[in-house]
């Protein structure tokens, strides 16, 4: 029945004048299965359900209704064995306990027993290695040694990180909560950074002075070489040196309080008294007076 509906495909065709070729960019059916089609040879179709894919396809395009074809093709597959288990193929993992059973062989067959048996070669290897790993850990557990992996080793890391991330915050935010959260002038940049006393580094300038704070906070304006302003708020104990190639102007509160030093020479009781001082310091002398312009040369 199979070689007489596979003539018909192949009469019809050809009275129709097409070409196998033909067929096969029509239909996108490989020509080699369209062959097998009409010499009604099955053996070496990718299986059942293409087989019956194909003829329904080839047949529908010749005009020729599919159904004795079709019924052909099942009958044929329902009484052969070997070609149900490479049926199993197709659809999957059947084709393993297929192969496992055996079958008797046919023209396909063999491409399809080296693949079945290479997939089960590499299932049993991926159980030999899992059972590998499984006995190991068990091993290690008997032994009272911890388990580790990858991805715990990962998760502590991340916890210490998160840890640090936390203390870091809380540390920020305790000191943004105070009532007045201000970072010093200096880092602001608003005044120059003061200098303990006993660390005032200067330099051999023409013109150099310290002042310090002797036990009061005061402030300090000054003018450099008569470009150069600025003002710096020292709290006890702190210095701060100025130095010029030509003048320094110095205007301070708290004189009382305050200690100053030109070129190395210590000035003693200036102020007379007086809260708010200013100074004229030159290469070769200086003045000094209070609020009022009183003051003396020397």
């Amino acid at each position: 029945m199979l070689e007489e509906n596979g003539r018909l495909l192949k009469v019809t065709r050809e009275a129709l004048g097409f070409s196998l070729a033909e067929v096969e960019e029509a239909t996108k059916v490989r020509e080699y299965y369209l062959q097998l089609l009409e010499d009604g040879d099955l053996s070496g179709m990718p299986g059942r359900i293409y087989a019956i894919g194909f003829a329904e396809t080839y047949a529908k395009f010749l005009g020729l209704d599919p159904a004795g074809l079709l019924d052909d093709i099942k009958a044929f597959y329902a009484q052969n064995s070997a070609d149900v288990g490479f049926e199993a193929y197709v659809s999957g993992k059947k084709v393993v306990q297929a192969v496992a059973e055996g079958g008797a062989p046919n023209a396909a067959w063999h491409e399809v027993k080296d693949k079945a048996e290479s997939r089960l070669s590499d299932q049993n290897a991926k159980a030999e290695n899992a059972n590998q790993l499984r006995a190991s850990a068990y091993a290690n557990v008997a032994m009272g040694r911890p388990i580790r992996s990858r991805s715990r080793r990962f998760g502590k890391r991340f916890l210490w990180v998160l840890l640090g991330s936390v203390v870091v915050i809380l540390l920020l935010a305790l000191y943004l909560l105070q009532e007045n959260p201000e970072l010093p002038g200096f880092l602001q940049g608003n005044e120059p950074p003061p200098v303990a006393e006993g660390e005032v580094q200067t330099n051999a300038a023409p013109v150099t002075i310290i002042v310090t704070a002797v036990d009061e906070e005061i402030w300090v304006g000054a003018t450099v070489d008569d470009a150069n302003h600025s003002q710096v708020t020292l709290s006890p104990g702190l210095s701060q040196a100025f130095t010029a190639d030509n003048h320094v102007y110095l205007r301070f509160n708290k004189a009382t309080h305050t200690k100053v030093e030109y070129n190395g020479q210590t000035l003693e009781n200036f102020s007379e008294g007086s809260d708010v001082w200013n100074f004229n310091f030159y290469p070769d002398r200086y003045e000094g007076y209070a609020n009022d312009p009183v003051g003396s040369g020397n």
